[in-house]
């Protein structure tokens, strides 16, 4: 479904150029990510997080017009690319770190951050790593869009609080997605991130409360898209479906 440049500013606070420079864009070519697809930016949480990152960054100290140069935002859906190629399994992982090894090849400007994605992603696990990655290893496949930031040239402190925002964005939208779809999952013996948070219902709990925390942290740099994040968590809830998990702790 379409995602306006209206719903990005309004609901989620994100730049209005930010938005605009999204919302407009171009579906790029020969990209499995957006294979098939029409539009850049949908209601898809795939899709939607794209300017909420930008957007993030932006608002953490990168400026706006280095985040939205083509040979940034190229990258960014190059490496998106080669995880859609891993993920429907035309490539191993290694391989697509590989790629990613490749496209930033000769422009690292963050050695450590480098460094430390090229551990974290030695481990097949997942494991948490530095400050790379949460406790469950379905969360943390996404998190080769990091290598995207070892091209910045800015200080630590704001790559650490960069890798922190993306942790508190990424990860809480699929969260939020495994906790309402726990059971059904469950029954289609689908993997489920919830469990590596507990078991049953004090999973749900720990979810939900790693959830809010994030949500805290987003509030520091966006307000309305911490607000929003957390008003829905409130009104899942409030669910019976919800209810009733929480009641199994």
């Amino acid at each position: 479904m379409f995602t306006s440049k209206h719903t990005l500013v309004e609901r989620f606070g994100v730049d209005k150029d930010i938005a605009a420079f999204f919302v407009d864009r171009k579906v790029p070519d020969q990209n499995d990510y957006w294979k098939g697809r029409l539009l850049y930016v949908s209601s898809g949480t795939g899709y939607l997080f794209i300017p909420l990152w930008f957007d993030l960054q932006c608002r953490i100290g990168i400026a706006k017009d280095l985040l939205l140069n083509e040979d940034y935002v190229q990258l960014t859906e190059a490496i998106l690319g080669s995880a859609a190629k891993h993920e429907m399994n035309k490539i191993s992982l290694q391989e697509h770190v590989e790629n990613c090894k490749a496209l930033v090849n000769g422009k690292i400007k963050q050695q450590e951050l480098y460094n430390d994605l090229l551990t974290f992603f030695s481990d097949p696990l997942l494991k948490p790593y530095k400050n790379i990655g949460t406790v469950s290893s379905a969360l943390n496949r996404g998190d080769s869009l990091l290598f995207s930031l070892c091209v910045l040239d800015t200080d630590a402190e704001t790559i650490t609080k960069l890798v922190r925002g993306w942790q508190a964005l990424v990860p809480s939208f699929l969260l939020m997605d495994d906790v309402m779809d726990l059971e059904e999952d469950k029954k289609n013996g689908e993997e489920n991130s919830i469990a590596d948070f507990g078991v049953g219902g004090e999973g749900v709990i720990n979810a939900l409360d790693y959830l809010a925390e994030n949500f805290e942290f987003l509030k520091q740099y966006n307000l309305k898209l911490g607000n929003t994040f957390a008003k829905a968590l409130i009104a899942k809830k409030q669910t019976p479906y919800l209810a009733s998990l929480i009641s199994n702790s």
